[in-house]
Order: structure tokens, then sequence, then C-alpha cells
């Protein structure tokens, strides 16, 4: 059982990240617009379930037929669990959730067939983990009896959903890829992007001053990390304080 731990636990760091600083910033934002309840809680642990649900159902699918029996276990809890929850989280919250059915149907289903044909790690399959786990924020932003977002709300959103895409060319740079130096190039390209956009939407007053002394961070990190002597652990002290950070102006700016 020791080779199917894998499954039972996701290890990286970015996948905690994804999932906790949505989250939090989604709750922050719905604070200001209605009073949380216990549904959103239960979201919270219904979310974070199924996504074990889903990592080990990814296992299943990647390894060969006679390695799979292994990685059953934490497949049936996770996904009792997530199911029990889900309903509950349902009957306290309502039934508009389902809107988002087909949505996270597309983007998880998707990455589930990347995963059964061997391209669990293709950066398409990060990119559409990455937008299902971010897209909580907008699910627990938007329902019935409340205002829509607001532009600040939206580009707040934006952003964050933005820098952990970033991550998965980044993380690929650094490790996977980590002697390709078109990895790092694009990496980088893709974080000055992504700054040059921080500084239109502070400069349309939509998003905090701050938010620029972070972008240019993410930018110099995408720069130096590829070129600098590093080690996993390196890395991921770096990625928490980015995510941090992230979680603290979606929050409190």
């Amino acid at each position: 059982m020791a080779g199917s731990s894998a499954s039972w636990v996701p290890k990286q760091h970015g996948a905690w990240a994804m999932i906790v600083v949505p989250y939090l910033v989604g709750l922050a934002m719905t604070a200001r617009v209605r009073p949380l309840g216990p549904g959103d809680a239960l979201l919270g642990v219904t979310w974070l379930v199924g996504y074990f649900a889903f990592n080990s159902l990814v296992h299943v699918l990647k390894v060969p037929a006679k390695r799979r029996p292994a990685h059953y276990p934490p497949l049936t809890v996770y996904g009792a669990v997530a199911v029990l929850a889900g309903i509950g989280t349902l009957l306290l919250t309502g039934w508009s959730l389902l809107y988002w059915v087909p949505a996270y149907a597309v983007l998880l289903g998707t990455s589930l067939y990347l995963a059964s044909t061997k391209r669990e790690r293709a950066l398409l399959s990060g990119v559409l983990t990455v937008i299902a786990s971010c897209g909580l924020m907008a699910v627990l932003r938007i329902g019935p009896d409340v205002p829509l977002p607001g532009a600040g709300e939206v580009a707040t959103m934006t952003v964050v959903t933005a820098y952990f895409v970033g991550t998965v060319p980044h993380v690929k740079a650094l490790i996977r890829e980590r002697n390709d130096p078109g990895s790092a190039t694009r990496s980088l390209i893709y974080h000055a992007v992504l700054a040059v956009a921080v500084i239109v939407l502070v400069a349309l007053g939509l998003l905090h001053p701050l938010w620029v002394v972070w972008v240019l961070l993410l930018v110099a990190r995408s720069w130096w990390l590829p070129r600098a002597r590093r080690t996993p652990m390196q890395i991921g002290l770096v990625e928490i304080a980015a995510s941090v950070a992230a979680l603290m102006l979606g929050v409190l700016a």
C-alpha cells in the first residue's frame, strides 16, 4: 500500500494553496454582501474532499490496470464523503449551486480525459484544474438575493486565478523542464504580461496598489529562480510566501 500513499493526500504545496486561497478569498468577498453560514463551511469541506477524490481518480486512470486496485480505497472513501458533504451543502445553501455543474463537468472532465490518456502532467491539465479550483470564488460570491460581483471583485478573482495558472508553467520551468531555456522564458513572459495587466487594473482603481508590489516580485521570482541554485524546499517556500501574500491582498485589500 505504500505505493498508493500519494493518492490519499496530495503532497504538493501548489495543490493545497490553490484549494485554500481561492476559498478564503471567496469567503471574504461573500461576507461583504451576506452573512456566512454553515453551508459555506460545508461547501469548503465538499470541495476539499472532492479534490482528494479527484486526485485519487487521476491516479486510478493513469496507472496500469494491474496497479489500480491499490488506489481504489482512497477513491471510494473520498468519493463517498464528497457525495454526502455535497448533498448536505445543497440542503443548506439551496439548489442554485447545481447551475455550476456544467462548467465543472467540462473542466474536470477534460482533466480526467487527459489523465486517462497519460497526459495528466500536460500544461492544459494543470491549467484546467487551477481554473476549476479558483472558480470556487465565483461559486461562493454569486448567488440568489445578492448583488453580482463588482468590477473590483472580478479583478481580484481574475488576478488570483491568473497567479495560480502561472504557477503551472513556473514550476514546470523549475523542475520537469528545468533543462529547457524556452520553458523559463515562457514563464517569464507570462508573468510580465500579468504584471502589465495588474498595473492597468490598479491604475483604473480596481485593485489596491500593493498588488503592483506583489506582481513585480512574481516577475522577479520567475526570472531569478530558473537561474539560481535552488532546492525543492526553497521553491516551495517562495510559493508559500507568494500564495500567502495573494491571500492577504485578496482578503484585506
